[in-house]
């Protein structure tokens, strides 16, 4: 495959259904306090793995051939088309649950606090707490990694990969062991939301344009084993995250399992299981942001009212899973899919004749779900 090349990974979208779920089960076990230690791991953390996976999903399909200000507003006005619509109607549905009283996972539901959530700045350090929907804290953070796209995109055209790695690695030490006066406590930055959230994203974001970097230099080394490397790589740190919080050691594997995966993922024509493999990755998104609304509404209800001892977790969350996973593949066809595609109508149009580039990009911005958080 050339440079040019348009392709969806749909084993990366996959690992991208996996890692929501994985945060959704974060928060669910919080319903009961004698919930076993076992499920008291740390997959907070794939919302690490969502930036990355971010980076390298939007830098990989982004045409190079797309330069200035009006390519620049078209990217941003389809990545708020992609984001942005979900966004605001969870953010609605939670004025309305604190409107009627019922609470949320936080208190805070001033103005002031809709006026963070509506500009998707809650994750920039204007507030001490989060508001509404919390898991949208990550969706803010990486608006600001959208808003940096094109400085990071030069930075990176402009060093060597090595020298890129080096910037990369260096950035997460700085960050996240730098004892930093925002974070006051070693590795703090992976647990960072509404307290600079967005620098937390921003190492991992840069992370994803090298992998993908990494990638298109790939061409000669592309072979279908790489991709069960890379599955065995990702099924080893969701293994390591129930276990215990290692964050670099996350990331690391996070990195390789994307990059191993993409490359073996090439070689195949018509990966297998593409449609359905396709299909749950579309469900990621708004797994991610529907998933605390339907804790409150429906799963923790469900739990208390069952009256379900902490041994039946297991058999619990697995039945929430799929729920969820239904509830956000009928969003995704009938809200997501759509008001996508609608706002996508109000980006600006391509000076020159569409190129194979950007049909990757509208390929990849179709299929692959943003963040999340």
């Amino acid at each position: 495959m050339q440079a040019n090349e348009s392709r969806r990974f749909v084993v990366l979208d996959f690992y991208r259904f996996v890692a929501a779920l994985g945060v959704f089960i974060f928060h669910l076990k919080n319903i009961d306090k004698g919930i076993s230690p076992a499920w008291n791991g740390s997959y907070g953390l794939f919302v690490d793995m969502f930036f990355i996976l971010s980076g390298f999903v939007i830098s990989y399909s982004y045409p190079a051939s797309s330069t200035g200000m009006r390519s620049y507003l078209r990217f941003l006005v389809r990545r708020i088309a992609r984001i942005y619509p979900l966004h605001l109607l969870t953010l609605l549905a939670f004025v309305a649950l604190a409107w009627v009283g019922v609470a949320g996972p936080t208190s805070h539901t001033s103005f002031l606090d809709f006026i963070h959530n509506v500009f998707l700045v809650q994750a920039w350090g204007v507030t001490d707490h989060l508001s509404f929907n919390s898991p949208s804290w990550s969706i803010s953070a990486e608006l600001f990694c959208y808003l940096l796209f094109p400085l990071l995109m030069i930075l990176a055209t402009n060093v060597s990969p090595l020298m890129l790695a080096i910037i990369v690695a260096v950035s997460y030490a700085v960050l996240a062991h730098g004892h930093l006066p925002i974070w006051q406590e070693r590795s703090e930055m992976y647990g960072a939301n509404f307290d600079y959230g967005m620098l937390r994203a921003l190492p991992s974001f840069l992370n994803g344009i090298l992998l993908a970097i990494l990638f298109k230099l790939s061409g000669k080394y592309r072979s279908k084993p790489l991709a069960i490397v890379g599955l065995a790589v990702f099924a080893t740190s969701v293994l390591i995250l129930n276990v215990f919080a290692k964050p670099d050691l996350a990331i690391i594997l996070f990195s390789l399992a994307i990059l191993l995966t993409a490359i073996g993922e090439s070689a195949f024509k018509m990966f297998p299981g593409t449609v359905w493999l396709g299909r749950l990755g579309n469900t990621s998104y708004a797994i991610y942001m529907l998933h605390e609304l339907l804790l409150i509404l429906v799963f923790k209800p469900a739990w208390n009212g069952l009256e379900l001892q902490p041994e039946a977790f297991p058999i619990f969350a697995v039945a929430c899973c799929v729920v969820l996973t239904i509830a956000a593949d009928i969003t995704y066809s009938y809200i997501e899919n759509p008001a996508r595609k609608l706002i996508g109508r109000l980006a600006p149009k391509d000076s020159k004749p569409k190129s194979s580039a950007s049909d990757a990009l509208a390929l990849a911005e179709a299929g692959q779900a943003a963040n999340a958080r």
